[in-house]
């Protein structure tokens, strides 16, 4: 079932009958927990589905966790992965795209990043991933080529247009200090290398600031 997960025994490569656990909602990714979510979080396994995140606690014997209430644990509401290819694991923190916005979890907890800041339509289609020249997270929309860009370090939203990809990894140029995305184009299939040498001719708009007024007045 499409909200059934199961594990062998220790060491083991066949699945018992009884090692399963079902959760409420189709499981959508299954993450080992980030370096920065400790104690309770060790050896653990955070399951996504499409509103909730899970815990699963890898403690005592594999046979022992079906029968066990505090195996799997549900952690949060609201803050799933609505779009599964979003899903993006940066040094130590987990950035994705919910139904609420994008999320980034880091140490400093759970955050919504885009909420009241930048307007990202409702979509599951989106495509996630790391630019590390930039130390940028990128959220990519190929149905509308608009790809929007969270700068990591200062905190920042800006988007572009012009990216027609269906998958993107990370190469490292190995005697050489930065590390290229490589993106496969959706409908050459062709790989390009982001960034590219060459500047494009578009414009760039800069908004410092949104006001809203209820009452369409600035006292």
């Amino acid at each position: 079932y499409d909200n059934m997960i199961m594990w062998s025994e220790v060491g083991k490569d066949g699945f018992p009958d009884l090692n399963y656990k079902l959760l409420k909602e189709p499981v959508i990714n299954i993450f080992s927990a980030p370096s920065f979510l400790k104690f309770e979080y060790s050896n653990t396994f955070i399951i996504f589905t499409r509103n909730t995140i899970n815990r699963f606690v890898l403690k005592g014997t594999a046979s022992g966790w079906s029968g066990s209430a505090e195996s799997l644990i549900e952690e949060q509401l609201q803050h799933g992965l609505f779009a599964p290819k979003s899903l993006a694991k940066i040094g130590g923190e987990l950035l994705w795209f919910s139904e609420e916005g994008v999320i980034r979890w880091s140490s400093e907890g759970m955050q919504n990043i885009s909420g009241n800041v930048i307007d990202i339509p409702l979509s599951g289609d989106y495509l996630g991933f790391y630019c590390s020249m930039g130390n940028q997270y990128i959220l990519h929309d190929n149905a509308t080529y608009v790809s929007y860009v969270y700068d990591m370090t200062y905190r920042m939203w800006s988007k572009f247009k012009g990216l027609n990809i269906i998958s993107a990894s990370t190469l490292s140029r190995g005697s050489e200090a930065e590390n290229y995305n490589l993106l496969l184009n959706a409908q050459t299939k062709t790989i390009n290398r982001y960034p590219g040498t060459d500047y494009t001719g578009e414009d760039a708009h800069i908004k410092t600031m949104d006001l809203f007024m209820d009452s369409g007045q600035i006292k």
